[in-house]
């Protein structure tokens, strides 16, 4: 029987300044252990952190025995993508989500090619989750929505903003109203990158779980979707803006049991979930 509350660790780090420092490697290690004893289902990493040490990262997942989604550099021959990457909690490689809309930084400083706008679920001991990066989940509403249609139960958003940090909770409120599916989202802590030689201040913290309250019955579903009046009571963590690893439960069983009948009562028009 699947998990109806899973703990989550937002690991809300500060980067090196430039984000492909080897240090970065270390510094994630070191913010991972504090999630040792915390009996933790997945820990959450933000946007290129820590850019690279995949054998490190699943080793780290064998000791906490924990899934861990991590901001991956995925180099290729065929180009270097921004990734989300999973491993399981035995460090095995679950898979990776590249991002595919990418800024002029990632472009031209980075090197990076864009994915192919193909989206899907990867299954855990606990659910199925979507893993789309940045702004290709809060940006447009594709990703969400072949996630959700997919069986996604969580959806995991990695972000690392130096523009339009404060729509990021606006357009991830949306896209969980749509699909009435809970979202994390992991920000890097506040600092200054350097990329080229130029400084760009990346508008830290500010991670957040979104989540409609839980529900136990359809009495209850009913009853609170005739007062839904404000999305503001799903954001049910909103950190602040420093370094901080925050350890939640996540509530999966309210959107499971509800999420066909929530698009019925507003006639959304959605595909059967798989």
């Amino acid at each position: 029987m699947m998990k109806e509350n899973v703990r989550v660790a937002i690991i809300q780090s500060k980067p090196y300044p430039e984000l492909d420092d080897p240090r970065n490697v270390g510094h994630a290690v070191r913010l991972l252990e504090q999630c040792q004893g915390k009996d933790v289902d997945v820990a959450c990493l933000p946007e290129y952190f820590p850019w690279a040490g995949e054998d490190v990262l699943a080793g780290m997942a064998r000791k906490l025995r924990c899934y861990i989604v991590a901001g991956l550099i995925e180099d290729l021959g065929e180009g270097r993508f921004n990734t989300a990457t999973l491993f399981d909690r035995n460090g095995r490689l679950v898979g990776r989500q590249r991002k595919a809309n990418l800024g002029s930084v990632e472009r031209r400083h980075f090197g990076l090619v864009p994915g192919d706008d193909s989206y899907r679920v990867f299954e855990t001991d606990f659910g199925r989750i979507g893993l789309p990066v940045s702004i290709d989940f809060w940006g447009q509403p594709d990703a969400a929505r072949v996630l959700t249609e997919q069986g996604a139960d969580l959806l995991i958003n990695q972000g690392t903003f130096s523009i339009l940090r404060g729509h990021w909770k606006q357009g991830a409120l949306v896209r969980a109203f749509d699909n009435f599916i809970p979202v994390v989202g992991i920000n890097t802590a506040d600092f200054n990158s350097r990329i080229g030689g130029r400084v760009y201040r990346q508008l830290g913290g500010h991670s957040i779980t979104i989540q409609p309250p839980k529900l136990l019955n359809r009495d209850d579903f009913g009853r609170w979707l005739r007062s839904l009046d404000s999305l503001e009571e799903w954001v049910s963590v909103e950190l602040d803006e420093r370094e901080q690893v925050f350890v939640g439960e996540v509530d999966l069983g309210t959107t499971r049991r509800f999420r066909s009948e929530f698009w019925s009562r507003l006639g959304f028009r959605r595909h059967r979930v798989s």
